[in-house]
């Protein structure tokens, strides 16, 4: 039989925090990226139009995990 392991809530907060973090991190690099390639007209197999919709997108989500980041951080402080 398989054992589970099973994280404390310090160690579980300190992994949400940290991937929550990450995904935040990525989307900064993406959205550089698509900057550039709008700049440049690197749609690849996408229109324009697409790309820019991508890069709104993008720029939504980046502010969805800052939030949950904060949150994240805010929690940790409260515990």
């Amino acid at each position: 039989m398989e054992q589970i392991f099973k994280l404390t809530k310090s160690d579980l907060s300190e992994r949400y925090y940290n991937k929550a973090f990450a995904k935040f991190s990525m989307f900064k690099f993406e959205i550089v990226g698509l900057v550039k390639d709008i700049k440049w007209g690197n749609t690849g197999g996408i229109t324009m139009e697409e790309l820019c919709m991508v890069y709104e997108s993008t720029k939504i989500e980046l502010q969805v995990w800052n939030y949950l980041s904060e949150l994240i951080e805010k929690n940790n402080k409260l515990t």
